[in-house]
């Protein structure tokens, strides 16, 4: 019950996230507060990063995937600092 909850939290998040970088699809220097924050279940594999440093939890297979926002337990969406 509560991965539903988590799930249903993420995916009504109303902003949206695009991976940046060389590779799209890939974060390969996620950061430990990224890593804490994915839900329980969800595959570091699905993170996603935006070219603010923002990460997202990609729910679409497309060349360049987007999904919502990842926010931690605070609700504040997870970003790497500038």
């Amino acid at each position: 019950m509560k991965i539903l909850a988590m799930m249903a939290l993420v995916t009504a998040a109303p902003a949206s996230c695009m991976m940046s970088g060389d590779e799209p699809g890939q974060v390969n220097d996620a950061s430990p507060a990224a890593l804490a924050a994915l839900p329980p279940g969800v595959d570091p594999a699905f993170l996603i990063k935006d070219e603010n440093g923002c990460y997202g939890i990609a729910l679409e297979a497309a060349e360049v995937p987007t999904g919502p926002p990842l926010r931690d337990a605070t609700g504040q969406q997870v970003c790497d600092p500038a």
